[in-house]
Order: structure tokens, then sequence, then C-alpha cells
């Protein structure tokens, strides 16, 4: 215990990714050049994106298939799945796939309010995994239009008889 006669001294440490960022100049961060980054990002890799969603969906329906019948929330499936679905989350709007992202939100949502993931939710996840499928197939981008409502309205009647 710190008696009163004792001095105190206050360290401040050094903000390490502060003093690499240089405020002003030619090299500075502003909201251009990370847009610009953001639009170079998706042109380099943007093609790739579908590829990654399908392989994602693979993963998904594998997973979905070791889950059958229901499993505890904490199995390692689920662990795995919930991952996928984090990703797909944010990566969807990143290359404008908002409805990838809405569709992942859903699933995230149905594997995140409960003990078990029993076999009624283990089906509406695979109706979701489906539905992804439709997304990639018609290539339904940005929030996908009037088919993009349609689907999302559907799913979200899923998803109502969880809640």
């Amino acid at each position: 215990m710190a008696r009163a006669e004792d001095e105190v001294e206050i360290l401040n440490p050094p903000h390490a990714i502060a003093a690499k960022v240089e405020q002003g100049g030619p090299n500075a961060i502003t909201e251009d050049l990370l847009e610009r980054t953001d639009k170079n990002i998706i042109a380099n890799f943007g093609a790739q994106y579908l590829d990654w969603l399908q392989s994602d969906i693979h993963e998904l329906n594998q997973t979905l298939q070791a889950m059958d019948g229901g499993v505890d929330i904490a199995s390692p499936d689920v662990v795995t799945f919930r991952a996928c679905v984090h990703e797909l989350r944010g990566m969807g709007g990143t290359f404008n796939f908002n409805l990838v992202s809405a569709i992942g939100d859903q699933m995230y949502r149905l594997i995140s309010n409960c003990e078990r993931v029993d076999q009624d939710r283990v089906e509406a996840l695979g109706v979701h995994v489906d539905t992804l499928k439709v997304v990639l197939a018609e290539k339904l981008d940005g929030d996908g239009g009037e088919r993009g409502r349609q689907v999302l309205a559907g799913l979200q009647k899923v998803l109502e008889k969880f809640s």
C-alpha cells in the first residue's frame, strides 16, 4: 500500500500506431485515400468474391450435415459454422453483396440465442444456405432489388419462428 510520502510517477506509454500515422502532408491518411483503397480492393478481388462465396456455401453445407439431428451450441461444428457466417456478414458488404450480409446476419441470429442447435434450427439454417445458393446463381448484388426483398421477407418469417 502506498504511503502519503511516497512519490508516484505516472507513465504515459507511446501510442505506437498513432506515431506511425502522419498527420497532414503527402502521406497522410485521408478519406479520399481510404475510398480509393476500398475501390482498389474491390477491383482486384471482386471477381474472386463469387468463388469465395461458393466455397463458403460448400463449407456451410458440410457443417450443416454434421449438425444433422441437433448439436450443443458449443460443439466444434457450430463454432465452425458461426465463424463462416461471421465472415459472410462482413465480406458481403465489402463486395456489394449486401443481401449476402443480411442473410448471414439472420443465420447468425438463429444460432446465437440458444443453448442447442436443434433439428428445426438446422433445417432453418439449411433454408438460408439454399437462399445463398440462389443469390450466387442469380448474382444478386447490392440489396438484390425486388427479388432480394422477396427473399429477405421469406427468410424473416423463418427467423420469427425462433424468436
